[in-house]
């Protein structure tokens, strides 16, 4: 009887978590579909008439700015995810598999950059880019990003876990380090490269605070600095949250695409990282 009463109290628990998760999504989604003045009087139910014509009110919107920040969005954070992937699992292959000497220590000092904020990073960061004049550009977007220490992390530990006597068979067959690292040790860890590309993807691209603070053209920018100024009126009039809606409800779905293409080999990972030998 306690068994039953314990498992109605975890349902219970869980639809409401889950409802609290999932009524903000749904107030965007319905709010992307509603008029103005529909908004201002129904903001939490569904559309009684739906409209479409948020959409191409949007992407006209100064210019047609959001397109232009929504691939520059898109590119940035596709190249920078590619680019974080390849350069963390040759250092997580490097400290899982290869004994040199000081790899404690810098494999420590690395986790320790880790504990350091990144607004503390923000005005030297800016001074140093300023200088090499990378200020308004989209490497300034890319490159200071691209030694991802979690990303070595994670790779190290399932690195770790691949036996050696594969690596040393290949090795004896007469493969060299990339073949190995290339044929053999990254399709063993598939679940960990479709883990980290989704939170390599979703880090990018709803980071804010670096493009804010090294961009100022609207040519450079990402749409989630845009994304802001659809409320910045200046004046007293309405803000256009029917807008607002409909802009989260774009830059949403490139995280969803992204998610449905790696989630099963996400929560392969997630149980490969539950195991324990």
């Amino acid at each position: 009887m306690n068994k039953m009463v314990q498992k109605i109290v975890l349902h219970i628990v869980l639809i409401i978590s889950a409802f609290f998760t999932l009524y903000p999504f749904f107030i965007m989604f319905a709010g992307a579909f509603k008029t103005q003045e529909e908004l201002m009087k129904n903001a939490a139910g569904m559309p009684s008439d739906w409209t479409f014509e948020n959409f191409p009110r949007l992407l006209n919107y100064n210019s047609s700015i959001i397109v232009r920040t929504f691939f520059n969005a898109l590119g940035v954070s596709v190249i920078s995810t590619i680019i974080i992937l390849f350069l963390a699992s040759l250092a997580g292959y490097a400290f899982a598999k290869y004994e040199f000497r000081g790899k404690r220590l810098l494999f420590i000092m690395l986790l320790a950059t880790m504990m350091i904020p990144m607004e503390v990073n923000m005005t030297p960061l800016f001074i140093m880019f300023s200088k090499l004049k990378w200020l308004n550009s989209y490497r300034v977007q890319i490159l200071p990003g691209i030694a991802n220490v979690l990303a070595m992390y994670m790779y190290k530990q399932h690195m770790e876990n691949l036996p050696d006597s594969v690596i040393e068979s290949a090795r004896l067959d007469g493969a060299g380090n990339w073949q190995i690292y290339r044929k053999i040790v990254m399709p063993m860890v598939k679940p960990a490269t479709s883990a980290l590309a989704i939170i390599m993807f979703m880090g990018k691209w709803n980071d804010y605070l670096m493009p804010r603070t090294m961009i100022t053209k609207q040519e450079f920018m990402p749409i989630m600095v845009i994304l802001p100024t659809l409320s910045d009126t200046g004046t007293s009039y309405v803000i256009p949250w029917e807008l607002i809606f409909t802009a989260c409800l774009i830059i949403t779905v490139p995280l969803l695409i992204v998610f449905f293409i790696f989630q099963d080999k996400f929560m392969d990972s997630v149980v490969m990282g539950a195991i324990k030998e």
